[in-house]
């Protein structure tokens, strides 16, 4: 059996068609106006075909933010991994995440818009539904490097806000305009991130 003729790769290459779809129109048209048919139109399906993959406008929502962090959470992992100083492995984090948002600028900045634009059944914001586990990683590696006085002391959840508030600069300038030149900005987030943290 070909490619084209299997029902699992035809299938996957449709959902993969929607997903597209769907980062495209959320950053054209914004969360609000991102609709089923929308999404439809530029997909170039029937709603139905919609529902059939992903059963809602939420659901497929949802499932692009998945996507996109979940991707860059495995980035993340992975080049973090490769080292074993806590300086080193910071620096792998904070340069892998802004590689990310530099190389897969459409998906950072919708996944980023439905965050912070899409509410649960109760009423509560994606983006405030967060745990510790959202930042594990990055706490790990700063708690290791202050342990072992590579970083300066401060609060594990101040040391981790500063390196995320840092780093969302980049994907400010991503939602701003997809074009954006990020030459000085990326060098410059992490010259800041170590200042704050190293004395």
């Amino acid at each position: 059996m070909s490619a084209l003729t299997d029902p699992t790769f035809t299938e996957n290459a449709r959902r993969a068609q929607i997903v597209q779809a769907a980062i495209d129109t959320v950053n054209d048209l914004g969360y609000p106006r991102a609709s089923l048919a929308a999404i439809a139109r530029r997909a170039g399906v029937a709603k139905s075909a919609i529902v059939y993959y992903f059963a809602s406008k939420d659901h497929l929502l949802l499932h692009v933010v998945d996507r996109v962090f979940t991707a860059l959470e495995e980035l993340l992992e992975k080049a973090v991994a490769a080292h074993e100083e806590p300086e080193a492995r910071l620096r792998a984090y904070v340069e892998a995440h802004l590689a990310y948002v530099d190389g897969h600028r459409a998906d950072i900045a919708a996944g980023t818009e439905i965050v912070i634009s899409h509410r649960g059944e109760d009423g509560v914001p994606l983006y405030l539904t967060g745990t510790d586990e959202d930042t594990a990683l990055l706490r790990g590696v700063l708690k290791a490097g202050m342990d072992q006085g590579v970083f300066r002391p401060m609060p594990l959840h101040v040391a981790a806000g500063l390196v995320d508030a840092l780093l969302y600069m980049a994907t400010t300038e991503v939602q701003r305009d997809l074009d954006a030149d990020l030459t000085e900005v990326l060098p410059e987030i992490v010259t800041l991130i170590f200042r704050g943290l190293v004395d």
